[in-house]
């Protein structure tokens, strides 16, 4: 063969001393390319439609959780039942409506959401584009009614007076029951510690239907209360003062007395202030409350004259007055040299 010939047994145009087959690089990174597209892809039209189904949900749900005045929490959004779960977990069960049977009826229900799967019956009844969303449905005997509107969900406590028995949540606009009346349903979720997620036990009437549950999701949870956030800053504030304190006597050189405190002059400055504010607040009250003086007397006279320093002097034996200076002004615990200084 002549030197411009390409040896038998080669590839691509390339041949050694042991016919070893190579591959063009354009041709091994289009290769990748076909392969990696489809599984890129795949990953993508995966979280986009889980994510869509996540808004689908959201637009046909209402908030599953509860406050109530005294500010107890309620979270039962672990018992919606949604398509987004459906592609979430392996779970076959987050993929079924809750089921309940009684007599000839089956009841298909959800919680804060619609039902996602339309019952046979109501499918061969009114046909599959005919048949209503619904957070419940009761079929039997070749019947099928809608046990209430998604949009109507209402929260309320079972017992107001006992907010740990439990929770009611109230859906309204069913099928119509007696030409007055449309059906609807509470479903009663009654608190148990040891009930885990629970599932619906029963279902009660015919026209208001009441759905008695188990779930431990039913017994309140408190939210961090004011009194408790504050003692927790107060804490924090201390430790800060305290700690500041012994670095800047041990390793900033400062003296061991209260100048060694970070803040110190800000620390008084407010101190001041709060003072100066409550003196005022404490001369209005003996202005405008003349009883307050005889109440401050008598707890002088009971416990001691440790009250005359809060009461700007104290009162005069025998009256019912505090006593005060030549001035005519009620002392407080600043003068008014001390408030122009201030």
């Amino acid at each position: 063969s002549s030197p411009g010939d390409t040896p038998r047994g080669s590839l691509f145009g390339m041949a050694g001393p042991s016919n070893r087959r190579a591959v063009r690089p354009e041709l091994a990174i289009l290769l990748l390319l076909v392969i990696a597209v489809p599984i890129i892809g795949w990953q993508v039209y995966k979280k986009v439609t889980l994510q869509f189904n996540e808004i689908i949900d959201a637009l046909q749900s209402h908030p599953c959780a509860y406050v109530h005045n005294d500010k107890t929490e309620y979270d039962l959004a672990a018992l919606a039942k949604g398509k987004s779960a459906c592609s979430s977990t392996s779970d076959p069960l987050s993929c079924q409506d809750y089921h309940v049977h009684r007599n000839d009826n089956d009841f298909y229900l959800n919680v804060c959401n619609n039902v996602m799967h339309k019952p046979t019956e109501c499918v061969n009844l009114f046909g599959e584009q005919n048949v209503m969303k619904s957070i419940g449905y009761q079929t039997g005997d070749g019947v099928c009614y809608y046990m209430g509107q998604l949009r109507t969900g209402k929260w309320s406590l079972l017992d107001p007076r006992h907010p740990g028995v439990g929770l009611k949540l109230t859906y309204t606009g069913g099928s119509e029951c007696d030409g007055d009346t449309d059906r609807s349903t509470e479903f009663h979720f009654e608190c148990n510690p040891e009930a885990s997620k629970g599932e619906p036990v029963a279902v009660f009437g015919d026209c208001e239907f009441v759905v008695t549950w188990e779930t431990a999701l039913a017994c309140p949870t408190r939210g961090v209360q004011l009194w408790a956030f504050i003692l927790w800053a107060l804490l924090a504030l201390l430790a800060y003062l305290v700690v500041g304190a012994i670095v800047n006597v041990r390793y900033n050189g400062a003296s061991p007395d209260v100048d060694a405190v970070p803040h110190v002059e800000f620390l008084r400055w407010f101190g001041t202030l709060v003072f100066a504010c409550l003196s005022q607040v404490w001369d209005m009250m003996l202005e405008y409350l003349p009883m307050f003086g005889s109440v401050i007397w008598w707890v002088r006279e009971r416990f001691g004259g440790g009250y005359d320093s809060l009461a700007g002097g104290g009162l005069s034996e025998g009256s019912d007055a505090p006593r005060r200076p030549p001035g005519g002004s009620t002392p407080g615990i600043l003068d008014r040299e001390g408030y122009d200084q201030l």
